[in-house]
């Protein structure tokens, strides 16, 4: 029935991990295609700021040459000039340091007088005022990027000393110029992969076509940092890359298999494993029963014996009938002992530990166990000592299962370590709680075995090769009542010095 509900629970874990694989690499999958994304945008990103600052490359060159022919003692000479070789520029102002116009300082290519007038009209109202308010030093360069009346304009300003004085050189930028003939030398490349738009502050376009079908997040956006503060450049893919998705797709298909692959020697792998624990398993309660059956005979046989020599009065004196009973007596208590092993060990594997927890003298409850165990000492041939700190603060326990994980030390002291001759127990106070340390000085366990010995029905080698007999159960017994009471168990041993087993038990505050 176990090895049914096994199996099908390995199905399950199967079935869970085979979801949770594909799972993970479609996420995988996922990250890497934003990943991409992410790259394709900042690429994108990176030649847009390329194509702002050549335009505004471009913008200077045509404002460098107008402010370096500025010649305030020849300008009709600057205005022909300007008229013949057509840069970037729709009017020209030059101004005196009280910001109005010299004679002869004022160039443009509006051919309306009234044009004319009502550029100069917005010019005093609307520019003047941004000019003044923040002027600029010697050959230094501001820009304004306005809207006056619904339509854009660019001015550049920069301030000469010429013919012997300064003036403010004010450049208007023909957009329109800008807009037909510069941008579509950077934005309208034949076969680009990418498409270009420029669009104002409220989103309107000023060049180039609306975007069809491109989602909001494929759109890299970036301004012009020194010229059309009003305007942004907008770049999106032309395409989303056909062969890139067919790419990715087999990417995720080809680790799709390999992951169904990768479950299934995983399941194959695991039913091996749980069907080499169940007979290991099988094979460790094997020798549980033996051993047990072996230690519950032991002292039953001793018991029967001096039992029917009692009964049958074979004794010579009433002396030699009181060491007859003392023996009963023990070996009844080593029954006890073994007995309360197995029951509380068949409570551990149900999981129904219960321990009746009060408050008590831990000291106290080791010293009577050790009185249990004295005799056997005795005819073991080692000496006890017991060290118990003073005042020692009470703990919460479960008096009978502490006595059971102190007989267990013992006993595995006297099985094992006897040879060492001595066995110190000290109860001493640790932090904050308090600590039993049982100390033999027999062969000591391998470094390599010192966690595994807390396993159920585990023994370790050098146990197994010497012909004393044990469950297998009695270190997880006291790992399973230490950790009850909330404490902990560990072991420290070195060959040939001996093993010290420690139980921490926490002092309850409040």
């Amino acid at each position: 029935m176990r090895r049914r509900a096994l199996f099908y629970a390995l199905i399950v874990a199967v079935l869970v991990a085979s979801a949770g694989l594909a799972s993970l690499s479609l996420s995988l999958s996922r990250d890497v295609a934003e990943r991409e994304r992410r790259a394709i945008l900042d690429t994108t990103r990176e030649l847009a700021l390329e194509k702002v600052l050549g335009v505004e490359a471009e913008l200077a060159k045509s404002e460098n040459a107008v402010f370096d022919a500025v010649d305030v003692s020849n300008l009709l000479d600057f205005q022909k000039k300007l008229a013949a070789e057509r840069p970037a520029v729709e009017t020209v102002l030059i101004l005196s340091d009280r910001w109005e116009i010299i004679p002869d300082g004022f160039f443009t290519r509006r051919r309306s007088p009234a044009s004319i007038e009502q550029f100069r009209e917005r010019f005093r109202r609307d520019v003047l005022p941004h000019l003044r308010a923040r002027p600029v030093g010697l050959d230094e360069r501001a820009r304004y990027h306005l809207t006056i009346d619904g339509r854009p304009y660019l001015f550049s300003v920069t301030r000469r000393v010429s013919g012997g004085r300064p003036v403010y050189v004010v450049v208007e930028v023909d957009l329109a110029y800008m807009v037909g003939t510069v941008f579509p030398q950077y934005f309208a490349v034949t076969g680009s992969p990418r498409v270009y738009q420029i669009v104002d502050e409220v989103g309107d376009i000023v060049y180039g076509y609306a975007f069809t079908g491109v989602p909001a997040d494929q759109i890299v956006e970036v301004g012009f940092p020194d010229s059309f503060r009003q305007w942004r450049l907008r770049v999106a893919q032309r395409e989303p890359g056909l062969a890139a998705a067919h790419g990715k797709r087999r990417v995720v298909d080809v680790a799709l298999i390999a992951v169904a692959v990768a479950v299934i020697f995983a399941g194959i792998a695991g039913l091996v494993w749980a069907e080499r624990s169940a007979r290991r398993a099988n094979a460790l309660k094997s020798d549980f029963i033996s051993n047990v059956s072996h230690e519950l005979k032991t002292p039953i046989s001793i018991i029967q014996m001096f039992g029917e020599m009692l009964y049958t009065g074979r004794t010579t004196s009433p002396e030699q009938a009181r060491e007859y009973a003392g023996v009963i007596a023990r070996e009844s208590t080593r029954l006890g002992r073994l007995i309360d092993n197995v029951l509380d060990f068949s409570r551990l594997e149900r999981g129904k530990g219960v321990y009746d927890m009060a408050e008590g003298d831990f000291a106290e409850v080791v010293e009577r166990s050790l009185d249990i165990y004295r005799h056997r000492l005795d005819q073991a041939g080692m000496e006890l000592r017991v060290d118990v700190d003073p005042g020692l603060p009470p703990v919460e326990i479960d008096e009978n299962a502490m006595t059971l994980a102190v007989l267990n030390l013992v006993d595995n002291a006297i099985k094992y370590a006897a040879d060492g001759k001595r066995l110190d127990v000290r109860v001493a106070r640790d932090g904050d709680g308090v600590a039993l340390a049982v100390a033999d000085y027999g062969p000591g366990v391998a470094r390599d075995e010192q966690k595994r010995i807390f396993e159920r029905f585990y023994r370790s080698k050098q146990v197994r090769l010497k012909s004393s007999r044990g469950s297998g159960i009695g270190l997880a017994l006291v790992k399973d009542i230490a950790e009850a009471h909330g404490g902990s168990v560990d072991v420290r041993s070195s060959p040939r010095d001996g093993t010290t087993f420690t139980i921490w038990i926490p002092v309850r505050h409040g």
